[in-house]
């Protein structure tokens, strides 16, 4: 897509969803004896609606913040037009409009293992009214047969998920500078990834390994009580048998099922596909606790392939594993 191509895409996703709105600073007061008294803090509310529905966030600003507007915001993509052969993909929102996201495709990784299993190579771009982060650029794996969202944090360009944060102020050389930065950042990530996928689909793992990973990944809690006790192992119980039957059924035959690359989805499947879809599902995908999930299950998932004999499972573990697996 070129650059007007791939902006007007954008602005009409942008409209569908009504995510085109403007943010605007609103001082705030207190009431005091009576009288409302301004606190010398503003919140950002949306200018496409009114009253408690307008507030986008309940943080508190100082005069001088400056709202990136979402149009602003995801110029950049055209920006990115210009470098690099782009495909806008999807946009989206949580909370009531406080993080707003774009994602394009930079192309796939191809042929993993001998089902020739495929990853898009995606950036996210996130913007936030709640001041909560930057105008930032996450590097998003996409798992397209069972749309799995494979966060991917790689040394300190990858820090706490953040590929690089692009500043809305730059103008000219500097911001073109910023974004090729960023694309080049993002496929000597996807460089390594491509090695890295790779390598778990040609790797057998024992079952041994399996539950070593199922244990790390999902721990098992003890209560003094009784029947609370019963209730945890219950649940416990449902949870593990969901990421063994997407263990066993290696997404309908289409991966080898004894390898690492089938062991990783299941498990980061069953951290995406089972949490509860609340209106901050979507942050959670990308930057809360479903992509530390995905990073810290990948990386457990390595360090069992690493040291194979290795067993921390314990036998309440163990005897609810039998029964699941």
């Amino acid at each position: 897509m070129n650059k007007n191509e791939i902006l007007s895409t954008v602005h009409a996703a942008l409209a569908e969803k009504e995510l085109n709105f403007n943010t605007k600073m609103a001082e705030t007061f207190t009431l005091v004896d009576g009288v409302y008294i301004p606190t010398g803090a503003y919140t950002a509310i949306r200018d496409d609606k009114t009253g408690p529905e307008a507030v986008i966030s309940r943080a508190a600003f100082t005069k001088n913040y400056v709202p990136i507007q979402n149009e602003d915001a995801f110029s950049v993509l055209g920006e990115m037009a210009d470098q690099a052969d782009v495909e806008f993909q999807n946009i989206g929102s949580w909370g009531n409009g406080a993080g707003i996201f774009a994602q394009i495709s930079l192309g796939e990784i191809t042929g993993i293992g001998s089902s020739g299993d495929k990853v898009g190579k995606w950036l996210s771009i996130v913007n936030s009214h709640d001041g909560s982060r930057a105008l930032t650029m996450l590097v998003t794996p996409y798992r397209f047969f069972c749309s799995n969202q494979i966060s991917k944090a790689i040394g300190e360009a990858g820090k706490n998920n953040r590929l690089v944060s692009i500043h809305h102020d730059a103008r000219g050389e500097d911001r073109l500078r910023e974004v090729a930065q960023a694309l080049v950042y993002a496929e000597q990530v996807y460089a390594e990834t491509e090695v890295e996928y790779k390598k778990l689909a040609d790797t057998r793992v024992t079952m041994d390994q399996v539950r070593e990973v199922m244990y790390r990944c999902f721990p098992h809690w003890s209560s003094a009580d009784l029947k609370s006790q019963e209730r945890i192992d219950r649940n416990f119980e449902r949870r593990l048998s969901k990421a063994m039957a997407r263990f066993h059924s290696a997404d309908n035959g289409q991966l080898d099922e004894l390898t690492g690359w089938n062991l990783y989805n299941a498990v980061q499947g069953t951290y995406q596909h089972d949490t509860k879809h609340t209106r901050n599902y979507e942050r959670s995908l990308l930057i809360g606790n479903i992509a530390a999930n995905s990073e810290m299950s990948l990386n457990v998932v390595n360090e069992v392939i690493a040291n194979p004999t290795a067993k921390t499972s314990t036998a309440d573990f163990d005897e609810i594993f039998a029964k699941v697996a």
